[in-house]
């Protein structure tokens, strides 16, 4: 039986005994595994990052030890979703094979910001069990179809993970979003004017003073709130923005050591470095892909 000590599902099911059949890591925010499992318990505490599984074979004795009886037991074609920080208690019974997708719980809430504008402070995602959805499903089982391991389909993976993503958001997010007036953080008009002023001026050195004084705060509230609306530190999210800017620049055929320096990056090196974190694969890999 695995213990609950873990901080990912992975470590988790590798402590269980599982087999892991395939794995991909699409950037530093998302992550794809395909797993086997029989006949265990394994237990997952606090982990660090939310999990969208779906079956695929088998798991027709598998169920839910922390939930009520009523709910059944797995088969393929379920889904389950477990938030992140959340804890479950599973048995296992016969062979079974599903997929995961891991995703980062700044992540998610950058990405129902960027994509949804909702604000990531109420972005919550349920805790479901053995549930059904169709585009979920079709999205999984397409991603199944495409190379996990020679970087060939890494954009169209990162594309699925981010339909998922979206189709998660607007399903169980979105109808939730609605609600009073939220406690911490930036209001909407600081975040939109730091927003502005970032997006206006990536390629310069933009700095936690320049940054504080646009909202109207001081340096250490304002890294407070911040992070407490975003998800990020403003460091990390500069340098998202500005990653994303450079793979626009890629795309109109800009050279990447131009880009690196109108970027705001010290040199290439350096911007491949972030670019790579952001989406799993190196400026040269991203353009022999396109």
């Amino acid at each position: 039986m695995a213990k609950a000590a873990e901080a990912t599902v992975q470590q988790a099911l590798d402590g269980a005994g599982a087999r892991r059949l395939n794995h991909c890591v699409l950037n530093r925010d998302l992550s794809l595994a395909l797993w086997g499992n029989r006949d265990v318990r394994v237990e997952y505490h606090q982990v660090a990052h939310h999990t969208l599984s779906l079956y695929l074979r088998g798991g027709y004795r598998t169920r839910r030890l922390d939930a009520p009886r009523d709910w059944g037991f797995g088969a393929p074609d379920k889904l389950c979703l477990m938030p992140a920080s959340g804890d479950s208690s599973w048995e296992v019974g016969q062979y079974q094979e599903f997929v995961h997708l891991y995703v980062s719980d700044a992540g998610l809430r950058h990405f129902a910001l960027e994509s949804f504008d909702c604000d990531p402070r109420r972005v919550e995602l349920p805790d479901l069990t053995f549930f059904e959805h169709r585009q979920i499903n079709s999205t999984c089982r397409s991603m199944l179809q495409l190379s996990w391991t020679d970087g060939t389909d890494r954009l169209q993976l990162q594309q699925g993970a981010y339909e998922l993503m979206g189709e998660l958001i607007r399903s169980y997010v979105l109808p939730r979003c609605a609600g009073g007036p939220l406690k911490g953080g930036l209001s909407r008009r600081q975040f939109n004017t730091v927003r502005e002023l970032v997006q206006a001026q990536f390629g310069n050195a933009l700095n936690l003073d320049t940054l504080a004084q646009v909202a109207g705060l001081s340096r250490y509230h304002f890294a407070r709130m911040f992070k407490v609306s975003t998800g990020l530190t403003p460091h990390q999210y500069v340098n998202k923005v500005r990653v994303e800017r450079g793979r626009e620049m890629l795309e109109r055929g800009v050279a990447q050591a131009d880009v690196a320096g109108l970027c705001g990056f010290a040199h290439q090196s350096h911007f491949a470095a972030h670019f790579k974190r952001r989406f799993g694969v190196t400026p040269g890999q991203y353009l022999r892909s396109l």
